[in-house]
């Protein structure tokens, strides 16, 4: 491995240990794919076209890009390769500001490239490439020292979560789907290190075995200090376990919905403007309006909505919106 704060010929060379950032993401990243509008599913044999493709970062980038787009200070923990594909991510994500000082280059091997197609308000992926190794970048991440820190729950041992926990890093989790099936619970006792959790509701209610989002956060609510369990069109619930705070919140309608990337979208919001210091229903409000935004297409294909398009977005739903994001962004960059 090489540590891409250092000559790419010194392989494991040790970490530079650089100031504190607002936040590292860690995980794996994917070459995204985005096609849009995608209105039907192709026959055998049959091409179909869509208006538009577009190339992005995907994986734990969604978080780091959305969170740079909002001007937090981000750098990304995960494993670049050697391949093409590497190449063409690598300066993508610099140009979207996100640091790679906490991440590190595989030999002999290149990131993987996702087709992400929106279908039904909803989407579906199909991935070519080895995946990444779990948390191969651990010591790296611990030397850029951040605030906050996003990571996938994996079924594997996870001592990042402990280590990071033990200097006082707020841990935000979220968990992929389980292709397998059996959705054990075993992966939840991760939660004992994280600050939050931010599953789906279908993620929430069939690792906790329950029938509803607010049952499942009142299970998993148990496990950790944050509950937000994002359902899509129908909004969010939420539980501040500490202050015994339930809120459920509404969902924003947007006419052209393309999913990708907005579950990611809507943590990387919200640990925007916990950093910029909201209150928590505040801070839902937000993160819901950007990840809104995302889906509506705000900004480019592809790309999180930034200040700009997120202001004009949240405009068009009314001006407590449209204050809401610009004071919080205010806040943000007076700190």
């Amino acid at each position: 491995m090489t540590n891409l704060n250092q000559d790419l010929a010194c392989n494991d060379a040790a970490p530079t240990t650089l100031s504190l950032r607002d936040l590292a993401c860690v995980g794996p990243v994917f070459l995204d794919v985005l096609f849009t509008p995608f209105t039907q599913l192709p026959d055998l044999g049959e091409e179909c076209h869509t208006q538009s493709v577009a190339l992005a970062v995907g994986g734990a980038a969604n978080v780091a890009r959305a969170a740079a787009a909002l001007d937090m200070d981000v750098t990304l923990g995960t494993e670049l390769g050697e391949g093409p594909i590497s190449r063409l991510v690598e300066p993508m994500l610099e140009a979207d500001g996100v640091g790679l000082g906490a991440s590190v280059r595989r030999a002999g091997w290149d990131v993987p490239c996702t087709a992400a197609i929106p279908y039904e308000g909803d989407r579906m992926f199909y991935t070519g490439g080895l995946p990444s190794a779990p948390l191969a970048t651990t010591e790296h991440v611990l030397a850029e020292q951040a605030q906050h820190l996003t990571v996938s729950l994996e079924r594997d041992t996870m001592p990042l979560l402990a280590a990071e926990r033990e200097r006082g890093t707020r841990i935000w989790a979220d968990v992929g789907h389980d292709d397998s099936g059996a959705w054990d619970p075993a992966i939840l006792r991760h939660l004992e290190h994280c600050y939050a959790f931010c599953p789906n509701d279908e993620e929430a209610k069939r690792y906790t075995r329950t029938d509803s989002a607010l049952e499942a956060a009142r299970a998993l609510a148990d496990r950790v200090e944050l509950v937000v369990v994002s359902r899509g069109r129908k909004g969010l619930v939420a539980i501040d376990a500490g202050r015994g705070q339930v809120l459920e919140r509404p969902g924003f309608v947007v006419e052209r919905a393309n999913a990708t990337g907005a579950g990611d979208t809507l943590v990387a919001a919200l640990v925007t403007a916990v950093v910029a210091g909201r209150e928590l229903g505040e801070a839902l409000d937000f993160a819901q309006l950007v990840a809104a935004a995302r889906v509506a297409g705000a900004a480019a294909h592809g790309m999180p909505p930034g200040r700009e398009a997120l202001s004009a977005f949240a405009g068009t739903y009314g001006a407590r919106e449209k204050e809401l994001v610009e004071e919080t962004l205010d806040q943000l960059a007076s700190r």
